[in-house]
């Protein structure tokens, strides 16, 4: 029999801090900025149609994992549709994860560059990035879940600090035109912006690490209504501040919104706040997806350890990041690929996987679903 990586167990609060920072993140990033240059005054109710659509999608894997219980997405696509092609899916899920962490690390150090270490090279700043990503990966899952918990609270906290501290600034009459460039567009974009949210899918691979249907659901549930309704505020508040002209035209509109933040001469520079939550969550988010890359190739070729494959795979995290030239490249062609048109592999592909088990009528039982977490079980024993 061959082994896989066991990747621990973790309850509903490890898994919630975990799902939702991956999910918040992007709010730190360019995503405001590409989202009210599209939409404008909409924006921030835009958002709110594409968590809604994301319910949607992830009610129907659920109901795609409910048909082979006791089984994850990838043993699922084996399962429904053979090995050889369940292979496929599952390596192209890897390559999706690599890029998703090329990507958001490449984003993450040309906005830090910008706002904060403007003299360091931008590789210096990859590296230690990546050494960082390499550690994490390497205690594995339930380590990255559990650290993603520690600091859970702190960047919440802190995100909510900003938003309360800069209500001076707020001005509602900002917020109109409430239908911004039309109501038909913002339903459109909406939609496909349901990507912004399709992290979720992460849940169904790490199902039998957070112990089953049960806790996917209520986790998945609780994470998308609260990273919708996040949002949703950063977003109304970011319009607020600086009217949907100025604000498109901010890389990082939560950095310039901790910015304008000023009390007193005692009391101001408060993105130092905005400065370490953004990088703890970066840190844990592209980490997840590294891992998830690396996860993914081994289960695709039934390698039981991922730990000789950290250098190899963070050398290709690297050649992603280095990949664009300028910030318009990262803008307009890879950002926009992950948050807009990557429903297309992360949802689409498992809900044709479904579509197939239903037309060929292939399900698993529970007792296969048992004793296959028995396999699972004793396989991590023998590893």
């Amino acid at each position: 029999m061959v082994r896989i990586i066991k990747e621990g167990k973790f309850g509903f609060r490890e898994a919630f801090a975990l799902l939702t920072i991956m999910e918040i993140t992007k709010i730190f990033y360019t995503s405001p900025h590409v989202i009210i240059k599209e939409l404008g005054t909409a924006a921030w109710y835009a958002t709110l149609i594409s968590c809604l659509t994301s319910l949607l999608f992830f009610g129907l894997v659920y109901l795609l994992l409910k048909r082979f219980p006791g089984n994850d997405l990838y043993q699922v696509f084996e399962a429904a549709t053979g090995p050889k092609l369940g292979k496929i899916l599952i390596l192209i899920f890897g390559v999706y994860f690599l890029y998703y962490a090329g990507v958001n690390m490449g984003e993450f150090t040309i906005i830090l560059k910008v706002y904060s270490k403007r003299l360091t090279p931008t590789e210096i700043l990859t590296v230690a990035f990546l050494f960082v990503l390499i550690a994490q990966a390497y205690v594995g899952l339930e380590g990255i879940a559990r650290t993603a918990y520690v600091f859970f609270f702190f960047i919440m906290g802190g995100l909510l600090l900003i938003i309360l501290l800069a209500i001076p600034a707020y001005e509602l009459d900002y917020l109109k035109p409430w239908l911004g460039y039309g109501l038909d567009k913002t339903i459109l974009i909406g939609i496909l912006r349901s990507s912004a949210y399709d992290e979720i899918i992460v849940l169904a691979i790490i199902i039998n690490s957070i112990h089953g249907l049960k806790n996917f659901k209520k986790v998945g549930i609780t994470c998308l209504i609260f990273t919708g309704l996040t949002f949703s505020i950063c977003l109304a508040c970011i319009l607020a501040a600086f009217q949907y002209t100025v604000a498109s035209e901010h890389l990082s509109g939560m950095f310039q919104l901790s910015r304008i933040i000023y009390y007193s001469r005692f009391f101001q520079r408060v993105e130092a706040i905005f400065l370490f939550i953004w990088v703890f969550a970066s840190l844990i988010t592209v980490s997840l997806a590294f891992y998830m890359a690396l996860s993914s190739y081994c289960r695709a070729f039934k390698i039981n350890n991922h730990r000789p494959l950290l250098l190899p795979f963070a050398f290709l995290a690297f050649t992603v990041a280095s990949w664009p030239d300028n910030v318009a490249e990262v803008l307009e062609i890879h950002v926009k690929l992950i948050r807009q048109y990557s429903f297309l592999i992360l949802y689409f592909l498992p809900l044709l996987v479904l579509a197939w088990s239903l037309i060929t009528g292939k399900k698993g039982g529970k007792a296969s679903g048992e004793n296959q977490n028995a396999k699972l079980e004793n396989a991590g024993q023998g590893n």
